[in-house]
């Protein structure tokens, strides 16, 4: 083999490797060292002989739809269908696409799929990586491509990234900047629906409500009632197509 050809395998290889991405919001990680995750995970495996019309994919603002408080939005908005909640606390982008490459999406045909990920990954007290809206727009992008991918049937509702903190901050900044570049998904896939709901949070002075989200973060009871009241008619009518 000549310099040439020796220099021009190199260049290849070198492109394969820049090539893959090295975004850690697009790179799928576990949590199986933590028991309580590794559970659920393997409960939600479980729940897929349920055959699931609807899925719900996210971090704890999903989560937490499980709790004794929240009866009322399965009663009055997903009891109707049969709806499995994938949300897992704290969960980033890197850990939701792992789940979807792992089994939790496999053997199913929902018709829709709603997502709702990204504050996590710009949360600075709890994790040492804070992302970058280019850089969760990837993340985000990828999780709706395995779904695609995975589900080629199925609808995917995408909310903007919810509000976060009383005052301005970079967390919310980052979520917002993301949130205009997600926007454009349905451009790219007509199957992607993006909504953004965070007007029902937010007062006339652009401030979090706190009786809707007590820790600036999270909807309660009534906070995720109203979220459901807000997606009804996008549910309805994407579980028809």
């Amino acid at each position: 083999m000549n310099k040439f050809s020796i220099s021009f395998l190199v260049l290849i290889l070198l492109f394969g490797c820049v090539s893959e991405s090295t975004n850690p919001a697009a790179i799928p990680v576990h949590k199986l060292d933590e028991q309580w995750w590794n559970t659920r995970h393997l409960e939600i495996l479980d729940k897929l002989k349920s055959v699931p019309q609807l899925i719900l994919i996210g971090n704890s603002i999903l989560h937490s739809l499980d709790n004794e408080d929240r009866q009322d939005v399965w009663t009055e908005y997903l009891n109707q269908y049969i709806t499995i909640n994938m949300g897992f606390s704290g969960d980033r982008t890197e850990n939701v696409i792992w789940r979807i490459l792992n089994g939790e999406i496999n053997g199913i045909n929902p018709k829709l799929a709603l997502v709702l990920i990204g504050t996590n990954n710009t949360d600075g007290n709890h994790y040492l990586k804070i992302n970058t809206p280019e850089e969760l727009e990837e993340g985000i992008w990828k999780i709706c491509q395995i779904i695609r991918e995975k589900l080629p049937q199925t609808q995917i509702l995408l909310l903007g990234i919810l509000p976060y903190g009383y005052k301005p901050n970079l967390r919310d900044n980052i979520n917002r900047a993301t949130n205009k570049l997600i926007a454009d998904f349905p451009g790219k896939d007509p199957n992607i629906h993006y909504r953004n709901i965070n007007d029902i949070y937010i007062d006339s002075k652009g401030k979090v409500i706190k009786e809707l989200m007590p820790d600036y973060l999270h909807p309660n009871a009534k906070g995720h009632l109203l979220m459901f009241e807000k997606l009804e008619d996008d549910i309805r009518q994407l579980m028809k197509k």
